[in-house]
């Protein structure tokens, strides 16, 4: 699928974002010069300076006033007024809505909306759609950016034919959950290698079950345990990735189809690998209970050998997981993916979500001024692509709110409050909408040694892919609540053999597609195929 390369003109609302910061090492300084005339002089046209443009702006986490360090240097960089609107975090759309109904529409706006408001306000009128060449035109590195992540970006602000706002990418979406071994437990149980396919990960559960591993005598450790009580959409990533499917999502199927990841035959035969499983004590029996915190609390504390919930982050020293056991003088190893029966012979890793969110929106009203767009576009591939502006959009003040420290931005001071750092320097979210999520100003995020070990662990693995993700469905409001609810609930009930994977699981299929599947099913396609045909 190809994005259609011409689109009429104009742009589209908001969306969400992260945080970032002060000044760097690279941009320009201050307004443009004039530009030298043949002679090597100013021209006198060129010397007259332009009225600023006046841009209103709103989203999350804003400036108590316009005399701020951030907003003072986009001023003047690009000759522009920012006129600020802000909003109360808890009622914002509600106060949004009151000022579009005003006629009051933001030019840009930086705030959470999701694709809900994108359809709405698009349908209403409220915002513009975007045209894919203009955006290329005047954002030529942020799109190219985008576009190397996803050649077809654009097409998840899609809706109705346009485009209806800017690619807005979450780029940890494609970090995956790992599984992660007790060391001591492993070398007590006689294993040296880390188990590649989901095989050998079953043998080294089972001697972790019955082999004693932590030396005390009894029959008191199992294998794995997971978070069902706060993330059951998490539970047992790695099983469930070497069968080829996403659980709790949508899979392209082998016909070419959109299919829910959890009615599968792929799905059926992962939940009675897990229910055997149970059965014989390789699971928690508390694992349907358990939150995040407790499940790593029987990793480290010698309940459980393995861990499948954690990412690079939480495993790095530094993290939750990782910061934990290196208190404790313990030591673990995180592994890849596994090789299972549904990954046609390599690893593959379930990921958090897809890349891909719903777009940066912006101001029906910019539709009929191409100046202005324009300009928009311009301040935002800076923000996005130069040092130096990136710096001080996100971060603030060097060496006042940030200080690069081993390649990083490091927040210091009040710059560690992003409340506070918004308040008084106008920098993170409220300008800097992209923060951590271009691929260019990464390096920016985390430290080399951090990045260095993200490469380490997570370099070289596939992930499982939801061909529509982001995509909101027209049913979404009236039936998700009842199918998320049936699934949670199936999830558990086909683990712990409450419900057999046979006639079980059919009933459980034949009763998600009557409460509402059937209709998102049809739904999905109809996106998936609208994509397709761009």
């Amino acid at each position: 699928m190809k994005v259609k390369q011409s689109m009429s003109v104009a742009l589209a609302v908001v969306v969400t974002a992260t945080s970032l910061a002060a000044c760097g090492d690279g941009g320009s300084k201050g307004a443009s010069s004039p530009s030298p005339s043949a002679s090597g002089s100013a021209s006198p046209k060129a010397s007259v300076k332009e009225a600023p443009i006046e841009i209103t702006w709103t989203g999350r986490n804003p400036p108590t006033s316009d005399d701020n360090v951030a907003q003072k240097y986009l001023e003047e960089k690009f000759n522009v007024k920012i006129k600020n609107i802000n909003l109360d975090p808890t009622t914002w759309r509600d106060q949004l809505n009151v000022k579009i109904a005003a006629g009051e529409i933001p030019d840009v706006i930086t705030q959470d909306a999701g694709l809900d408001l994108m359809q709405q306000w698009a349908d209403q009128g409220v915002i513009a759609s975007i045209s894919v060449d203009e955006a290329k035109k005047y954002m030529p590195k942020y799109t190219a950016d985008m576009l190397k992540l996803d050649p077809n970006i654009f097409d998840f602000g899609l809706y109705k034919g346009k485009y209806w706002g800017l690619p807005k990418v979450y780029l940890e979406g494609k970090s995956p959950f790992l599984p992660a071994y007790n060391d001591a437990w492993m070398k007590a149980v006689g294993v040296t290698k880390i188990p590649e396919t989901l095989q050998e990960v079953e043998d080294l559960l089972y001697k972790f079950r019955n082999n004693d591993p932590d030396g005390n005598g009894k029959k008191d450790t199992y294998g794995l345990s997971g978070s069902g009580k706060d993330a059951p959409v998490q539970l047992f990533n790695s099983v469930f990735a070497a069968y080829g499917i996403k659980r709790r999502g949508w899979n392209l199927g082998a016909d070419g189809k959109v299919v829910y990841g959890m009615i599968t035959e792929q799905a059926r035969q992962a939940y009675k690998t897990l229910a055997k499983w149970y059965k014989d004590g390789l699971i928690d029996p508390e694992f349907a209970t358990d939150d995040w915190i407790r499940n790593r609390a029987n990793f480290l504390g010698g309940r459980t050998g393995m861990e499948d919930s954690g990412m690079w982050y939480h495993y790095h020293e530094t993290g939750p997981v990782g910061s934990e056991w290196k208190a404790k003088g313990q030591t673990f190893t995180v592994g890849k993916g596994l090789i299972g029966p549904g990954t046609n012979g390599k690893p593959l890793s379930m990921a958090s979500s897809t890349i891909p969110q719903a777009p940066q929106m912006f101001g029906a009203q910019l539709m009929k001024d191409d100046k202005k767009r324009q300009k928009v576009f311009e301040i935002l591939e800076a923000i996005a692509t130069d040092d130096e502006t990136y710096l001080i959009t996100g971060n603030g003040r060097k060496d006042i709110d940030y200080k690069i420290e081993d390649g990083a931005a490091v927040r210091i001071g009040a710059g560690t409050d992003p409340v506070k750092l918004a308040a008084a320097a106008g920098a993170g979210i409220w300008f800097n909408h992209v923060k951590g999520n271009v691929p260019t100003l990464y390096k920016y995020e985390y430290s080399k040694a951090l990045l260095d070990y993200k490469e380490k662990v997570n370099g070289g693995i596939e992930i499982t892919k939801d061909p529509i993700n982001p995509a909101l469905l027209p049913s979404t409001a009236q039936v998700s609540a009842t199918l998320n609810k049936l699934v949670d609930e199936y999830n558990i009930k086909l683990i712990m053999g409450e419900t057999d994977t046979d006639k079980g699981f059919d009933d459980f299929v034949a009763q998600w597609k009557k409460a509402g599947g059937d209709l998102q099913t049809q739904e999905a396609n109809q996106i998936y195929l609208e994509r397709q045909k761009k």
